[in-house]
């Protein structure tokens, strides 16, 4: 009798699951367009909010001048707070332009904000800014906005001749952590210091950094391994990936840790499945002359609605206050924005992404997402071009992301 009643309830909570979802086809947000001056139609990574609870933007600006600009979501106005070619006072244009933040933005526990450019109109075949060209572009920038002084400070280049991307800090070690671009260094600055340190190539590209509750930061690598860094042993490992659970594993794009630090959930672009990376399988035992160990993968779940053929665009993600992993899937040109849930170990779909108020609006690519202490998320969506589509915008998804109790 107790097992008929299980699966009554059970095909009952399905049922209305079922339900609630072809309800809900749609989930609104604000959007505040970036403002044009500062910009040419893009943003990457660049979005946090910051101790202050205003939400800050990199911008790209290509073949010019990328700005750090700063939103207040209580008057809902921007502010210009850094003008990358003002501040540093160059001059490039094209590739040798700092034409873009585009890697996360970072605060600090004081509320200094930490922003970093790179170069932009990439020529990926011919790589010109490779060499000692005095005309070519310098290297990125590292700068610090304290918001208590209004003061900006530009640390100057990290690495010559190369952009940064990635990013991740150490509160407690007082560190923050980037790769360069194109040749995928690993860069340790102090912040009490102001030295850099240089730990050589990653082998990786990865959007996004995690950082767990040891300080140890992971990336991706080379195809099927994860590099992690740990600040005990100032050193570099290379993790091969082993697999579990259905399909073929897939390079993550997005990557955030857990709330308890102890996993990292992350997407793939195009990848078909929900990935958690469990920070208690890593080990040193299985050595080989290309890695230092090993640590395992589970796909957990599917990664796209249920209902569509396949998975889509998979850009940027982010921890809920619920400890859920929230990312938007952009599917045959429209927006979903999903969530995973790591206690039920399920994938829910909120609903397509629209903009309230103006439904004729064709919101397309999220390139970075933050949270903010109430749960709200905002996302940054690039512009989708001329007509009804949507400007370079954040768009606001009030408080659903609630911290459970």
């Amino acid at each position: 009798m107790k097992k008929i009643i299980s699966v009554f309830i059970i095909v009952a909570f399905t049922t209305t699951c079922v339900a609630l979802a072809e309800k809900q086809k749609y989930i609104e947000g604000e959007m505040f367009p970036v403002p044009q001056s500062t910009h040419n139609g893009s943003g990457y990574t660049a979005i946090e909010v910051g101790l202050d609870g205003n939400i800050y933007v990199g911008t790209a600006f290509y073949g010019s001048s990328a700005h750090l600009v700063r939103f207040n979501p209580r008057t809902s106005k921007w502010e210009d707070i850094i003008d990358a070619h003002k501040i540093t006072r160059e001059t490039g244009t094209g590739l040798d332009s700092q034409s873009k933040f585009h890697a996360k933005i970072l605060v600090d526990d004081d509320g200094v904000i930490w922003a970093a450019t790179k170069q932009g109109n990439e020529n990926f075949i011919d790589r010109p800014e490779f060499g000692e060209s005095s005309t070519g572009y310098p290297g990125g920038h590292l700068f610090s906005f304290n918001p208590r002084t209004n003061t900006v400070i530009d640390h100057g280049i990290l690495r010559k001749q190369e952009g940064i991307m990635g990013g991740a800090i150490d509160r407690k070690r007082k560190k923050l952590y980037y790769w360069s671009d194109p040749k995928q260094h690993f860069l340790i600055y102090d912040i009490q210091s102001r030295q850099l340190k240089d730990l050589g190539t990653t082998g990786g590209s990865p959007r996004y950094m995690a950082i767990d509750a040891y300080g140890r930061v992971f990336g991706t690598g080379r195809s099927g391994i994860i590099w992690m860094y740990d600040p005990e042993t100032d050193m570099l490992y290379d993790l091969l990936v082993k697999l579990e659970g259905p399909g073929q594993y897939k390079d993550p794009y997005a990557m955030v840790s857990s709330k308890d630090g102890k996993k990292i959930f992350a997407c793939a672009i195009g990848g078909e499945y929900v990935m958690e990376f469990d920070l208690s399988t890593i080990s040193f035992s299985e050595k080989s002359p290309d890695t230092d160990g090993s640590i395992v993968c589970r796909h957990v779940c599917l990664s796209y609605p249920e209902g569509v053929s396949k998975p889509g665009d998979q850009h940027a993600g982010v921890l809920g206050k619920d400890g859920c992993f929230y990312f938007p899937n952009v599917i045959d040109k429209s927006p979903y924005l999903m969530k995973y849930d790591p206690e039920k170990k399920k994938t829910e779909c909120l609903g397509e992404i629209k903009i309230k108020g103006n439904s004729d609006l064709k919101p397309l690519y999220a390139q970075g997402m933050c949270t903010t202490k109430d749960g709200t998320i905002y996302m940054m969506f690039i512009s989708a071009g001329s007509g009804k589509q949507m400007p370079f915008s954040i768009v606001r998804f009030n408080k659903i992301s609630v911290e459970k109790k």
